[in-house]
């Protein structure tokens, strides 16, 4: 997540950080872990993440100030055969087919992906110094005072569908319904 393409924090040299964010748990049970952070000043950043039925995940990001932003939700997936569907990505490792999908509650928003761009950073990970090797990169930004995002993290199957603040998920026999201004408070 960033907030108008800034970190958290301030950097100072290659591996110094300065003005540390404070952060805080809310709540955290066996199903659900939410805490925020102010790291993005004057901005406020709640983050919900949910366990769901069946290996499924869910989580939340709530931003908000008085004045427009430009947020930018990323996720850094690793470099599986993948096929985009809308606001989504179908990935494929092996036999079972893992979606990911990525959604705003209010407004319009903008969904890209991008493995291992050549001219930038987007697209790539590295798992220790001095290596870089291409990931899966989705994004879905937007400039607007306040922001809900979701993310869902489950299989192929799934749909998801956003009704009045609600988000619904099913899959077969399985459904549920999140209200996602419930998960603001």
């Amino acid at each position: 997540m960033t907030v108008d393409h800034l970190d958290q924090m301030k950097m100072v040299s290659r591996f110094t950080w300065t003005n540390w964010a404070r952060g805080k748990v809310i709540k955290h049970d066996k199903h659900l872990w939410q805490g925020e952070h102010d790291g993005y000043k004057p901005v406020t950043h709640k983050r919900t993440v949910m366990a769901l039925d069946g290996d499924r995940w869910l989580v939340v990001d709530h931003l908000n100030d008085a004045q427009s932003h430009h947020y930018s939700l990323q996720w850094l997936l690793n470099d599986f055969p993948y096929e985009q569907q809308e606001n989504s990505i179908v990935l494929s490792p092996d036999s079972v087919k893992y979606k990911v999908q990525v959604g705003l509650l209010d407004g319009k928003s903008v969904f890209s992906v991008v493995r291992g761009d050549p001219n930038g950073t987007r697209g790539w990970r590295s798992q220790y110094y001095g290596d870089k090797e291409p990931a899966v990169s989705i994004r879905l930004e937007v400039d607007q005072p306040q922001a809900c995002f979701w993310s869902y993290f489950g299989f192929e199957q799934d749909e998801i569908e956003v009704v009045e603040k609600m988000l619904k998920i099913s899959s077969g026999n399985w459904n549920t319904k999140i209200d996602l201004d419930e998960l603001k408070k």
